[in-house]
């Protein structure tokens, strides 16, 4: 059984890992407007380039607006944008996440061995020291963590998307495809 001191010590101790959410406040709000600056240009490039691509097409070919020419932009601009700002802030959202987890009851998966879970317990008085600490401890790499997640996750996002553009270019277009009968027969409501 605990002592009343001993417990009062080991919830001391718990609370000294926290950090003050005023500390926490200043780095997570600059790594969402960085975030948002990040995609907000990102978006308006990619949005400029679809149009540019879209005239250049209009000029060559002399065709009205499709579904692809009016959603495709969008949608691949917001994959894009979101690709492009979690790519570029991985190493500061890490950095984040290791702040905001000290001082928690939060265990990790063992990859040294394969074997179960270890706690994560670290105490960090500010985002330098975070940062110096794991490039200190775990080297530079270490800032790339979950990378291949973030990869996959994308795959599967842009895949989504070229199927979305391939199914709108098929409803906009069921004349131009070798499967249009089928298409239009499945389409077809008969009264």
């Amino acid at each position: 059984m605990l002592s009343t001191g001993l417990l009062v010590e080991v919830l001391h101790f718990q609370y000294r890992l926290l950090m003050p959410v005023h500390q926490l406040i200043l780095p997570t709000v600059a790594y969402t407007l960085i975030w948002d600056l990040i995609g907000n240009c990102t978006h308006s490039l990619v949005i400029k380039l679809c149009k540019n691509e879209a005239l250049r097409k209009k000029e060559d070919y002399k065709t009205k607006n499709t579904l692809v020419e009016v959603v495709w932009p969008e949608l691949l601009a917001g994959t894009v944008q979101c690709f492009v700002a979690d790519l570029s802030l991985l190493p500061l959202e890490l950095t984040l996440n290791r702040l905001h987890l000290q001082g928690t009851r939060a265990i990790v998966d063992n990859v040294l061995d394969a074997r179960g879970v270890i706690p994560y317990q670290a105490s960090y008085n500010n985002f330098q020291q975070c940062l110096e600490a794991l490039l200190d401890s775990e080297g530079v790499a270490s800032l790339w963590k979950g990378l291949s997640a973030l990869l996959l996750q994308y795959t599967m996002r842009f895949t989504v998307v070229y199927c979305v553009k391939k199914i709108f270019k098929l409803i906009s277009n069921p004349g131009h495809s070798k499967h249009s009968e089928h298409i239009n027969d499945s389409l077809s409501v008969n009264f």
